[in-house]
């Protein structure tokens, strides 16, 4: 089962034959029908009144669903786009390179966006060089990891991730997972912290110093040769003010990090009309053509030896 049948089997068919989540989300069809000529569309009252242009806590599992239908194909292409640019400077040498060694940390995986991409950017790769990656996704929202756990489950990692990536998840629903968890790299391995649409999230303005303590403990205790931050989101024009205090104080001196990539560019994104149609027709989606959009991504190098004798913000991490 490759991406797109996966992407039809977890996301899409849930709306028609979950009765639960087909009642909430033709509640809002009713909605949106009865809102007069605001939105041009369904699709476009999803994106804007429900989801608040991806703001919308995803509180229940069709919030879930409208939000992978709807930002899924966008990220996932956004992603893409910077593992492509930046891959023989970073993806190849530290993550492609070192086979049963990298642990990637997706902070705000959703319905593990990124990862896809890396596991669909490696099909084009001989089978000798696919990856073998410690993949740690974590979100907030128990929904969302469900989601993610869906795409990763055995029936669906032949086509999608192939014999040799294995994903494993925290239990997001205990509190203090980040301190019981063990980053099994080894010596001269790649530990990765990725920030993929992340910052942009609602909320997360207020909890800087929970995911600056996060990158200082676990850098710590993992000790790796190689430590990294990848941040990607669109391009804010400078306006995205918690990333810029994150970064401000993740630095503990001037040499705290390195600069390996700092890009704005514009990449063209696949997405998908006709929630409507699925919902009341059974006609499955069409895909609009694609569209631009501008994209700021960041590649930072970390020198965790800096945090050693620094301390950190807070007693006690907590993701709740």
């Amino acid at each position: 089962m490759g991406y797109q049948e996966a992407f039809r089997d977890i996301v899409m068919n849930p709306f028609r034959e979950d009765e639960e989540i087909n009642q909430e989300v033709n509640q809002y069809l009713v909605a949106y029908q009865q809102s007069g000529t605001e939105y041009s569309s369904f699709d476009h009252y999803i994106r804007m009144k429900i989801l608040g242009y991806a703001r919308t806590p995803c509180q229940t599992r069709a919030l879930a669903l409208l939000y992978s239908y709807t930002y899924m194909p966008m990220h996932l292409d956004g992603n893409k786009k910077v593992i492509e640019r930046e891959y023989s400077t970073f993806f190849n040498p530290y993550i492609y390179q070192k086979p049963s060694n990298v642990v990637m940390i997706d902070v705000g995986c959703g319905p593990m966006t990124a990862c896809m991409a890396l596991a669909d950017f490696q099909q084009g790769l001989p089978a000798k060089r696919r990856l073998e990656l410690d993949y740690l996704g974590c979100d907030i929202h128990s929904y969302m990891t469900d989601i993610a756990l869906n795409f990763s489950t055995k029936k669906n990692q032949d086509d999608l991730f192939g014999d040799h990536f294995r994903a494993c998840y925290p239990d997001i629903k205990n509190p203090h997972w980040i301190e019981q968890l063990d980053c099994p790299v080894k010596d001269g391995g790649t530990l990765v912290f990725y920030f993929s649409y992340f910052w942009e999230q609602g909320g997360v303005t207020e909890e800087v110093g929970k995911w600056v303590d996060c990158v200082k403990r676990i850098s710590l205790q993992a000790r790796t040769e190689d430590t990294f931050i990848v941040y990607l989101n669109r391009d804010l024009g400078g306006s995205n003010s918690a990333y810029t205090e994150f970064k401000q104080r993740i630095r503990e001196r001037p040499d705290t990090l390195e600069v390996i990539a700092s890009e704005k560019c514009n990449h063209k994104y696949q997405s998908w009309s006709g929630l409507e149609e699925w919902l009341t027709q059974g006609i499955y989606l069409k895909a609009r053509p694609k569209k631009k959009t501008d994209l700021h991504y960041e590649i930072l190098r970390v020198d965790w030896k800096h945090y050693e004798n620094a301390g950190t913000d807070t007693p006690i991490l907590s993701l709740r």
